[in-house]
């Protein structure tokens, strides 16, 4: 885990990025300060058989999720309907896009590689959108890996926990191999099923 909040041993080529976007994701939701540090830790420490272009996915690590600093609690009432927190899931990625890509304006980032990194964030969560064609989404090695990565942070101590208290044992068993049937690449998948038989004990 990365020291403190600074983030200080993060590579000099991403420290302007997370110096803009750390006070927005501590503004946003619980824990997407701390998810953010963690999924760049976890793809910067990668020693696994995929190519991975830290160039791209520690942008998209840092920034995916910032959108929901600009959800404020008033706006729910305007996310509404039976698919209120699909229809959240979507205005944070479209929200996060607009903000990624001013942040990585600001700083002066590639723009050959920002656009690529403002259409991922845009996308990123589009498996929580009914009837979204994901192969056609996910359409590039990018995204698919880090669609896996991010979605590494279900199985955790914490969220296994969360599980815990909203499901039977049996539901929230069903979901998380659900979920990790989801994932694109087999590495990722064990990995899941790895933390899973070790966290509750199976």
């Amino acid at each position: 885990m990365p020291k403190k909040n600074n983030f200080s041993d993060l590579p000099s080529r991403f420290q302007k990025i997370w110096q803009k976007a750390g006070p927005l994701l501590k503004a946003g939701r619980p824990g997407d300060f701390q998810h953010a540090q963690e999924t760049v830790r976890f793809i910067l420490d990668y020693k696994g058989r995929l190519k991975i272009d830290q160039n791209i996915l520690v942008p998209v690590a840092i920034m995916h999720d910032v959108g929901h600093y600009a959800i404020l609690p008033e706006h729910f009432k305007y996310i509404t309907g039976p698919e209120k927190i699909t229809n959240g899931k979507l205005v944070h990625m479209l929200a996060g896009a607009k903000i990624a890509r001013d942040i990585l304006k600001t700083v002066k980032y590639p723009s050959r590689l920002s656009q690529e990194i403002v259409e991922m964030i845009s996308v990123h969560d589009a498996e929580q959108l009914q009837g979204a064609n994901l192969k056609k989404i996910y359409n590039t090695d990018n995204k698919r890996i880090f669609h896996d990565i991010d979605c590494l942070d279900r199985y955790t101590e914490a969220r296994i926990e969360a599980f815990r208290k909203m499901y039977s044992r049996a539901e929230f068993l069903r979901l998380l191999t659900e979920m990790s049937d989801g994932f694109f690449y087999p590495e990722f998948k064990k990995l899941t099923r790895e933390r899973l038989k070790s966290l509750v004990n199976l």
